[in-house]
């Protein structure tokens, strides 16, 4: 059985009824700034296309991890390191890295990317936790 098709509405149609509400996407105010979620894989394997294409990244593009924070992971492009973007397109952060941040397989990371910089840090859930504490308050006091 064929679905029926709705044409959208006409002129007319849109005067009695009203023109279809359009809400505005907030944006981020730093245009340079770039946001993505991912899953960490297996060997800690991280992959969000929109967020590295923004970066430049592409396979075999060399890059450095590092924790400046105890809870944050930073990845810079650099010439003389080991980790590399993959021909599937994603990076392994390092064991001691994951495990320095308290990072597992499975865990949902918020990634935030710099454009100009090319710099990308990765959030780990702990880190969340403290970010969104004011949602959290919000969300319990609602329910």
């Amino acid at each position: 059985m064929i679905e029926p098709l709705t044409p959208p509405l006409t002129g007319l149609e849109e005067r009695i009824h009203g023109p279809l509400p359009v809400f505005a996407v907030p944006r981020s105010a730093n245009k340079n700034l770039v946001y993505g979620m991912a899953v960490v894989g297996a060997s800690g394997r991280v992959a969000d296309r929109a967020v590295f294409t923004k970066l430049g990244w592409s396979p075999g593009t060399r890059l450095t991890v590092s924790c400046p924070e105890d809870r944050l992971i930073l990845v810079r492009e650099t010439e003389d390191r080991s980790v590399v973007m993959t021909g599937a397109g994603f990076l392994r952060i390092p064991f001691r890295t994951r495990r320095r941040v308290g990072l597992m397989e499975g865990d949902r990371v918020l990634l935030m990317a710099h454009r100009t910089l090319r710099g990308l840090l990765i959030h780990p859930p702990a880190v969340l936790d403290n970010l969104t504490g004011q949602s959290r308050r919000l969300l319990e006091e609602t329910l």
